[in-house]
């Protein structure tokens, strides 16, 4: 069984780790600041600006500060600086054994999605949205439903899109950033999509390389049991269908062809400004008609009407 992590209340601390890549310090800051803002106690462990060339700190500080956060007694969550590239390199190392005992929320999302997917395999849902970097560049809307979604309070996700197919679909939500989605295939974070409402979203590939990424879920069976998928934002693609011959949403749409589950386009999380947080694992429902689709959370205490 899945559980939420204890939801935050006034005054309770934020751990700041950077497991990935090397990260934008004044932003950073910037980002703990609006935590600090709405009454949190943020601190930073010991790495978290060590920059080492591309990634936030060497592998083995890395893994220092997340086994550090993982096993924190009184933190209640643990905010992830950015994403970029690097979680991978450590996250086979984890003992999970004291976050088991003193659970909290894991945020962030983009590389991310790695330590999420892990969090769900240990029993324990995840807040996919903004790394703190770049909590600071969403808009005010998307800052204060951050806030909102610390404390428990989260809005139900609705879109519209024309390429929507229509369905209605129950069941765990899993997901995030499609190259991560390939990238676990095959390994220890690898998760099982039978019966799950997948969310996916990208940033700056080309098509083709959505292309790719789609047919290797597909050819890997990823596709095939899952009740229902949810597409997000895919921002500063390198290339337009002028060049490729497909959309974004004509390539997902070939790809899922030949199975029968609802699909859902459009909804606002993933690289932009607009970045919505998801509960990653929380049970969920989704029903797609007539251009328009809602994601629901169900038996999430204190839901904010959306």
């Amino acid at each position: 069984m899945i559980q939420n992590p204890p939801f935050l209340s006034g005054k309770d601390l934020i751990l700041v780790i950077s497991p990935s890549g090397v990260v934008n310090e004044g932003l950073v800051r910037k980002g703990a600041f609006i935590l600090e803002e709405a009454g949190y106690k943020v601190d930073f462990a010991p790495n978290v600006f060590n920059a080492h060339f591309k990634f936030g700190a060497k592998h083995q500080e890395r893994l220092s500060d997340l086994q550090y956060a993982l096993d924190h007694k009184e933190a209640k969550a643990i905010y992830c600086a950015r994403g970029g590239f690097g979680i991978t390199h450590i996250i086979d190392s984890l003992d999970w054994t004291q976050f088991k005992k003193y659970p909290k929320w894991i945020i962030g999302f983009s590389d991310i999605t790695a330590l999420l997917h892990a969090t769900f395999q240990n029993g324990y849902c995840a807040l996919h949205t903004s790394v703190l970097q770049g909590l600071p560049k969403l808009s005010i809307n998307y800052q204060s439903q951050v806030i909102h979604a610390l404390s428990g309070k989260f809005e139900n996700l609705k879109s519209k899109s024309s390429f929507n197919k229509d369905g209605s679909a129950y069941g765990q939500l899993i997901g995030g950033n499609l190259s991560l989605l390939v990238h676990q295939i095959g390994t220890k974070t690898e998760l099982d999509y039978t019966g799950k409402i997948l969310f996916i979203e990208e940033v700056a590939e080309p098509l083709y390389h959505i292309d790719r990424m789609m047919l290797q879920l597909k050819r890997a069976g990823k596709l095939r049991e899952l009740a229902g998928l949810v597409v997000g934002q895919f921002t500063n693609l390198s290339e337009d269908k002028s060049i490729y011959g497909q959309s974004v949403e004509e390539i997902i749409l070939g790809h899922c062809q030949d199975y029968d589950f609802p699909i859902g386009f459009n909804f606002l999380f993933g690289h932009g400004v607009d970045n919505v947080p998801i509960i990653h694992g929380a049970e969920t429902s989704l029903k797609v008609e007539k251009g328009f689709s809602t994601l629901e959370y169900k038996n999430l205490p204190q839901q904010k009407p959306s």
